[in-house]
């Protein structure tokens, strides 16, 4: 190799590779600035003149792909832990619960994205989250983000403060979950929470909150994901299932028939759950008195698909496998 060859290669060998650890201090601080610039703004002391060159770089845009970068690097299990070593839980949160005026939607909601993805399958991380009380404030940031009857009357206007469609409630959903799953202590730990037990009540539209007729669906496919993974895991109790008894009489009325719910997603997800639910004997009593609705339900939506044709039957066919197995389940019970 010639000398030049040898130095280009050198170079490209040094420029070219990331140390993910310094990347992630340096996306810290360019956040932090980002958050004091905007706090600054929400101040009315900002001045337009007096910004360099790199503060025009902190907008909210990039605030936002520094964050799906972020992501990207704590993917790995070992960079979270050093990232979790940086002080990034309470970071990631704080930015999360900061004040909806002063830190726009998409940043916060990123936020919640990338605590989801740093505690997913982590237990370190998780045993960190479950010390420092996470979840109860994750819980709150839920409640905080509910919208009044008026603001989603706003529409588009309000998106970067108003979580109208539910992404964000979704997004904190999914974090709670990744946070506990897997982790004996955790999932007890939001079991026993109250204010855990509510974001599920919620986020199904068992208990209204928010003036809303019905929570997104995005939202409640999310949230009943997050109820079957808590109540058909190996540390599930009788007394666990007990405390979601309302939730399950919910799923058993209001996610199973084309007309309370038309996402289909969401039916064959219920249908899943509620099955599975009958093989392991899990909450029995509350899935039986459910069960002449249910079989009625069930009988007619089989009718239905069977006179499908086309693409109209394949599209439906695993909703009717689902039916015809939960339908001889609940006939053992």
């Amino acid at each position: 190799m010639s000398e030049e060859n040898r130095k280009f290669l050198e170079t490209v060998m040094k420029e070219g590779i990331v140390d993910e650890g310094e990347r992630m201090k340096t996306i810290l601080t360019d956040l932090t600035k980002y958050l004091d610039r905007r706090k600054v703004i929400a101040e009315g002391q900002d001045d337009e003149e007096e910004k360099s060159d790199s503060d025009q770089e902190l907008s909210t845009e990039h605030a936002v792909g520094l964050l799906s970068e972020l992501r990207d690097i704590v993917e790995q299990i070992d960079y979270a832990k050093a990232f979790s070593a940086l002080g990034g839980v309470p970071f990631l949160v704080g930015c999360a619960s900061a004040d909806r005026k002063r830190v726009p939607l998409s940043v916060r909601s990123s936020c919640v994205a990338v605590f989801a993805t740093l505690t997913q399958n982590n237990p370190h991380v998780q045993q960190s989250v479950l010390e420092g009380g996470v979840l109860q404030t994750l819980a709150d940031v839920f409640f905080a983000e509910i919208p009044t009857e008026e603001s989603a009357n706003k529409g588009s206007s309000d998106t970067e403060v108003c979580d109208t469609d539910g992404k964000m409630r979704s997004r904190i959903v999914q974090a709670m979950s990744c946070s506990v799953r897997g982790h004996r202590e955790g999932e007890r730990a939001f079991c026993s929470s109250e204010g855990g037990r509510q974001v599920i009540e919620v986020g199904l539209g068992v208990t209204r909150a928010d003036g809303l007729q019905v929570p997104p669906a995005g939202l409640r496919r999310r949230c009943l994901f997050f109820l079957q993974a808590l109540l058909t895991s190996d540390d599930s109790t009788k007394e666990r299932i007990e405390l979601f008894d309302d939730c399950v009489r919910h799923v058993c009325a209001n996610f199973l028939s084309v007309d309370s719910e038309p996402d289909f997603e969401i039916r064959e997800m219920a249908l899943s759950f509620l099955q599975r639910m009958v093989e392991q004997g899990n909450n029995v009593l509350a899935i039986s008195q459910s069960r002449d609705s249910m079989v009625s339900i069930g009988i007619k939506r089989i009718g239905e698909v069977r006179k499908m044709e086309g693409d109209d039957r394949e599209f439906a066919s695993y909703e009717l496998e689902l039916w015809e197995a939960l339908i001889v389940q609940l006939a053992k019970i």
